[in-house]
């Protein structure tokens, strides 16, 4: 199970949670206090490396490496699906999440295909493999003449090679410690995750650079940005590779995740032919084949479905958090960058405020923030902090909902002295159809926006409004040289609205 529950979270905003899960793989022996926090750790394993493996330091290296491809690749995708093969804004961004989708789905079955069957350093090497030929098609067929079947090609190629990477590479580190080792495998955690960041930082800055300040073939040099995560994720097999004397390479233990959902399933069948009998268990997993499930990994598989209920918000955090590199660069394409003395800043750049902030903060938040909320009794739980970042993920999305109207009135052609624009959201589950005095016929999809359009302006202009809810019809007035955003909604989910 540790294979799996290691790398699940995102790499750049995974909390250090994932270091005590794993240093509960070994018990007992050095029970020494942990001394430093965060990054006073890093620095604990760069002057005291005597005392780690060495075979740790070619599994940094590899990591570095990996994850600076990884994101280097990902930041300048969407504007090669879009500026370079020609795709829309909305099937780019369909794309680049159906990939992110597959780098996230395919950890289940490298972690499987490592716990039970060919263990996790064949794992490792045998996708790196895999994940460097994806980015060398990557940027072999970024040259002219545009086609997207070579993309399509290289992105499945590198999704299911970071598949088979991301829920291992943790662990195999964990794995070359002793098991009086557990202050120092703490410390290889915190490490581990500031090369992850790191490397993400660095590569996001990088890799626009090359994009568009490096020209070929007449164009931006989508080959060279291309070109250079391909490098690194040689590298990091070659890395990978040169410390395979040094490494312990711990048997296969058996397909762990397959044995959990078997029991899952047992457990409900049995409790379905036991739904009448008086024979009743302390929970539904206990009616599980006990010739095949002990009571240890009953219960250890019971703790795992509420330790999951927790997760249960986790898939919409992260659905809105990834459009960092769809929505929200195609978004900053739009804006001029100027930051004033701090110069210019590319659209596929913004998502490297993400990491920079994540290696600013910690020891900010470790060394100020988190003591005075212990010392407050406020936001000193780690549910309640959890929370309170969704809450400011909200109010950043806001933000940026509020940002893209802005930019899209300012993209709108200019009107003029007699003319106002028109363009109507539909916030209801169900479509709607909106037919004015003068004859136009609107009809939007739910939850989408109509087109913009220009008519002349006019007192008293009639709306009517026919959905799933009872009929509306209501006079508005357009000004003359004014932009109309109407809202059609439902407050008490029994009568439609509309809101100008």
């Amino acid at each position: 199970m540790m294979t799996v529950m290691s790398e699940s979270e995102d790499d750049l905003n995974a909390e250090e949670d994932s270091s005590l899960i794993q240093g509960e793989n070994s018990r007992g022996g050095n029970n020494d206090k942990i001394s430093g926090k965060a990054w006073g750790r890093v620095k604990n394993i760069v002057t005291r490396s005597q005392k780690y493996p060495k075979s740790v330091f070619f599994i940094l290296g590899t990591e570095f490496c990996e994850r600076f491809s990884y994101y280097g690749m990902r930041a300048v995708l969407i504007l090669y699906l879009t500026n370079w093969l020609g795709f829309s804004e909305d099937v780019g961004t369909a794309i680049f999440h159906s990939f992110v989708m597959l780098c996230y789905f395919s950890p289940i079955i490298g972690a499987i295909l490592a716990d039970g069957y060919i263990g996790r350093y064949k794992t490792i090497l045998y996708v790196s493999l895999l994940y460097a030929v994806g980015n060398l098609v990557m940027a072999i067929t970024a040259v002219p003449p545009p086609e997207w079947y070579g993309p399509a090609l290289g992105l499945i190629l590198i999704g299911l090679g970071t598949g088979g990477i991301k829920p291992n590479v943790s662990s195999f580190g964990a794995d070359q410690f002793r098991a009086d080792q557990e202050k120092e495998r703490y410390t290889f955690f915190s490490a581990f995750y500031f090369a992850i960041n790191l490397g993400s930082m660095l590569s996001i800055i990088l890799t626009p650079i090359l994009r568009a300040d490096v020209k070929c073939y007449g164009n931006e040099c989508y080959p060279l940005a291309f070109g250079i995560p391909a490098a690194l994720m040689v590298i990091a097999t070659i890395i990978f590779v040169a410390g395979g004397s040094l490494y312990k390479k711990m048997p296969p233990s058996g397909n762990l995740i397959g044995r959990v959902f078997k029991c899952i399933w047992s457990g409900l069948c049995g409790k379905l032919k036991n739904c009448h009998s008086s024979d009743t268990k302390e929970h539904w997993l206990y009616y599980a084949d006990s010739s095949k499930f002990e009571p240890e990994f009953i219960k250890e598989v019971q703790i795992l479905l509420k330790v999951l209920f927790m997760f249960v918000p986790t898939p919409i955090f992260w659905t809105l958090s990834d459009q960092q590199g769809s929505r929200w660069t195609l978004q900053a394409e739009k804006l001029n960058g100027d930051l004033g003395a701090l110069g210019t800043v590319k659209p596929d750049q913004m998502s490297a405020i993400n990491p920079l902030m994540i290696l600013v903060l910690i020891p900010i938040f470790e060394k100020f923030i988190y003591p005075w909320c212990e010392r407050c009794k406020f936001l000193h739980r780690p549910l309640q902090r959890m929370s309170a970042g969704m809450i400011l993920t909200v109010i950043s999305f806001i933000m940026a909902g509020v940002l893209q109207m802005k930019i899209e009135d300012s993209l709108e052609p200019p009107l003029k002295e007699m003319e106002s624009g028109i363009s109507f959201y539909n916030t209801l589950h169900c479509e709607i159809t909106i037919k004015t005095g003068d004859g136009l016929n609107f009809k939007i999809a739910p939850y989408q926006k109509s087109i913009y359009t220009v008519i002349t302006a006019q007192e008293n202009y009639v709306l009517n409004v026919t959905s799933c809810f009872p009929p509306l019809s209501k006079k508005v007035t357009l000004k003359p040289l004014e932009v109309n955003r109407m809202f059609v909604w439902s407050k008490d989910g029994k009568d439609v609205m509309l809101i100008k």
